[in-house]
C-alpha cells in the first residue's frame, strides 16, 4: 500500500504541475496534446522506480527531482537505490505464486519492522520531492 501512495503521489503532482504550467495555453490544441500524452503515460507509469520517476518529471518539468531527494542519513543515490529495492520487493510479493504448503506456514515476505521502514522511507522521499518542487517549479 505505501508503495501504492508514492505512485499515487508522483502521478498526482506531475498532473499539478504541468496543469500549472499550461494554463496559459488551456484548452488550445497545444494544451489538450500535452495534457492526453501525459494521460496516456500515466496510464502505463506502474512499478514507480527511482528511473522512472527521474524521466517523468524530467520529460514533463525539466527537473531531475531525483536530485532533491535529500534527509538524514541519505542522499540522492541511496535514496535511489532503497526506492527501487523496495518496488522490486513490491513485484516479488504481487507476483509470487503461493506453493502447496502441508506443513508450517511459509515466512512471511514483509515482515512488520520492514513494512514500518518503508512508510517511514516513503514519508521522507516525499517530503524530499515535495521541498525540491516548491523550490524548482
Amino acid at each position: 500500500m505505501a508503495l501504492t501512495a508514492w505512485e499515487t503521489y508522483v502521478e498526482d503532482r506531475v498532473t499539478e504541475a504541468m496543469n500549472k504550467r499550461l494554463a496559459a495555453v488551456a484548452g488550445s490544441y497545444v494544451g489538450e496534446f500535452i495534457q492526453k500524452k501525459l494521460q496516456q503515460e500515466l496510464k502505463q507509469f506502474h512499478n514507480p522506480t527511482s528511473d522512472k520517476t527521474k524521466r517523468l518529471f524530467l520529460d514533463y518539468l525539466g527537473i531531475d527531482i531525483t536530485q532533491g531527494w535529500n534527509w538524514a542519513n541519505n542522499d540522492p543515490e541511496k535514496a535511489k537505490k532503497s526506492l527501487n529495492e523496495w518496488i522490486s520487493k513490491r513485484g516479488d510479493a504481487v507476483h509470487r505464486s503461493k506453493p502447496i504448503n502441508n506443513g508450517s506456514p511459509a515466512a512471511h515476505l514483509i515482515k512488520r519492522d520492514e513494512l514500518e521502514k518503508v512508510i517511514r522511507f516513503i514519508k521522507e522521499l516525499v517530503k524530499a520531492t515535495d521541498s525540491y518542487l516548491e523550490c524548482n517549479l
